[in-house]
């Protein structure tokens, strides 16, 4: 704990509070249904789909969305063509669907939550003792809400996961130019980023199987679908040294918000020591 805290809550006197709430008017989208509030999701949820309140539930926020819950016999929750136990690990984790839907549909709401790091998140409604079951309890609700805010953004995050893969990463533009290329390339083949960007990719292709490759990159690019359709193949790789690797690779195409192919990522690992026992195994049972 850091000893500072802000209360989520409709109630708090901090105004980042008061825009974090579930209360507060924030629509979103959960499975192509639009809702005005989390609040207005927790309550409607309590009715089966044909009831009137839950339709005024989807549409409200604040203090009308929680009346709109009076009445509702809390046994069971309701969501698409399930039936939800109330207060269930199952049900928690569809609001904690909603909440994070929410966050994720909101850049604005997402600068707010991030404008309270430093901070510990407690939910202090004032309205007395928390219930034993309920939608979704103050502990739960604070700990889904530090999660997405100290999450890294999802730039950095994919940066992250694409550096520190252990597999090589090598993503190629359409003329077959490096374009992306990770630590884990540079440690299998020898060459730094700033050697391999912007290079064909001849770079690390022996020279007598650069025309069958290309000729395979070419048709890739060309027909939208690679031949292999993502399953590994062995091929050979040369390092920075000029020495020759076995490597395993798998490829896919990238595309563009069109389908049009606009380049080729590879991933890549070192198999040279098994390919070597295996021959070397296999000579010496002949």
């Amino acid at each position: 704990m850091t000893g500072k805290t802000i209360n989520i809550a409709f109630t708090s006197d901090d105004w980042r509070g008061v825009a974090l709430s579930n209360f507060s008017l924030s629509p979103f989208r959960l499975d192509g249904v639009t809702l005005a509030s989390v609040e207005g999701f927790i309550q409607g949820i309590k009715f089966p789909p044909a009831h009137p309140a839950r339709g005024r539930a989807f549409e409200s926020w604040a203090w009308e969305a929680k009346q709109c819950g009076q009445g509702a016999d809390k046994r069971w929750a309701y969501w698409g063509e399930t039936r939800i136990e109330f207060g269930s690990p199952d049900h928690h984790r569809l609001v904690e669907r909603a909440l994070r839907a929410r966050f994720a549909q909101n850049e604005g709401l997402r600068g707010v939550l991030r404008a309270t790091r430093g901070f510990d998140l407690v939910h202090r409604t004032g309205e007395g003792p928390e219930p034993e079951r309920t939608s979704l309890p103050a502990a739960l609700f604070c700990r889904i809400l530090s999660d997405i805010r100290d999450m890294p953004a999802a730039p950095d995050l994919a940066e992250r996961i694409i550096e520190q893969t252990t597999d090589a990463l090598i993503y190629a533009d359409r003329t077959g130019r490096i374009v992306r290329w990770n630590q884990a390339a540079g440690r299998l083949f020898g060459f730094s980023g700033d050697e391999a960007l912007g290079a064909s990719l001849d770079l690390i292709i022996p020279e007598h199987l650069r025309t069958a490759h290309w000729a395979g990159y070419d048709a890739a690019l060309a027909s939208g679908r690679t031949k292999l359709e993502g399953r590994p193949t062995l091929t050979r790789g040369v390092k920075k040294d000029g020495g020759k690797c076995y490597v395993e690779m798998t490829f896919a195409l990238v595309k563009d918000e069109t389908g049009a192919a606009i380049g080729s990522v590879a991933m890549a690992r070192d198999v040279t020591a098994r390919v070597e026992a295996e021959r070397a195994r296999r000579a010496g049972a002949q």
